[in-house]
């Protein structure tokens, strides 16, 4: 038995005892237990390990899972802000999807899935896939995954991408959507999804450019210039991006390619600029800071940015995101 995410029959969300459906019971981890209140035995390796001083939010475990990302609310935000402030907007879900060729009936494990969208909307549209399953190390987006899921054939757990749950060889596809870049240890990550997946699987990581954005960025660095009590941005994106995932693909794979996806932000108000920011206040913002002082970067912020739409008559930020595709030798 292993302690998985389910919807029970009162329809509260949470763990369950479940049977690890056919999965073989030579699974080698289980990573976290967690209860309705969705409090956590933590057991998943990245929280055990201590976090220096010097440790950028990005890549910290407990602010990762315990605010910037413990449900899908600052996320969605992030997410409905490409969606409709995109020019000439792309289904990232569907495009990603296509950097593959698909027979239908694979076993996919998506790896940080959060809310669980595209696992979902997979699910709607075939059901002929033999497995898809989704973890992710916050119990609280996984949750959200499991409700998203009711009534689908797509399975959820909490599990950390350092230490895949799995047994060797139990993929086709191993998904990895903008996720890799906040693992502490990318190069185990990307060798725990090789270990899951069958000869000759595919392993599917999205990221960004490191120069993504840099419109955005510039306002970002001037605010933590004025204000101390911001973080300083060392651009946790930078550690997985575009331009050296292929790296770290390349001492597991034996065939790697990489694919582009240029795009444009047009924002014609100041608001969905500020909004966007907003949401990674706890990517932006250290453990203790006030809420005086987060006003204060809100304002600072807000000021460029309507000065911007003053001179200009909107803001435009150009962005660059993609997917970096390996395939395991046989």
């Amino acid at each position: 038995m292993i302690c998985l995410f389910g919807v029970g029959e009162s329809g509260d969300k949470g763990v369950y005892p479940v049977r690890l459906w056919r999965w073989p019971l030579l699974v080698r981890r289980v990573c976290v237990l967690v209860d309705l209140t969705n409090r956590c035995t933590p057991a998943i390796l990245s929280a055990e390990e201590p976090v220096s001083d010097e440790s950028h939010q990005g890549k910290d475990p407990t602010i990762l899972r315990e605010q910037a990302y413990a449900d899908d609310t600052q996320l969605d935000i992030r997410r409905r802000t490409h969606q409709l402030y995109t020019v000439e907007p792309v289904d990232l879900g569907r495009w990603t999807l296509e950097r593959l060729p698909w027979r239908g009936d694979e076993r996919v494990l998506d790896v940080g899935c959060g809310p669980g969208d595209l696992l979902c909307a997979m699910a709607r549209h075939n059901d002929r896939w033999s497995l898809l399953a989704g973890s992710d190390f916050s119990a609280g987006m996984a949750a959200e995954a499991a409700q998203s899921a009711a009534g689908l054939p797509v399975r959820v757990l909490v599990a950390d991408a350092q230490a895949n749950p799995f047994p060797d060889g139990w993929f086709d596809v191993v998904m990895a959507r903008h996720m890799l870049y906040h693992v502490p240890d990318i190069d185990r990550a990307v060798a725990e999804a090789a270990r899951v997946l069958r000869p000759g699987g595919t392993f599917l990581a999205t990221t960004n450019g490191a120069h993504t954005m840099p419109e955005y960025f510039a306002i970002r660095e001037q605010a933590a210039r004025r204000f101390p009590a911001m973080t300083k941005p060392d651009f946790v994106t930078h550690r997985f991006c575009l331009e050296n995932g292929e790296a770290f693909l390349e001492p597991y794979f034996v065939r790697v390619e990489s694919h582009f996806l240029p795009g444009l932000l047009r924002f014609p108000t100041a608001q969905p600029f500020i909004d966007y920011f907003a949401s990674s206040r706890a990517l932006t913002m250290p453990p203790g800071h006030t809420e005086a002082e987060w006003q204060a970067v809100l304002d600072f912020v807000r000021a460029e940015a309507e000065a911007i739409v003053e001179r200009q008559g909107r803001i435009e930020v150009t962005k660059i995101t993609g997917a970096i595709v390996g395939v395991k030798g046989d």
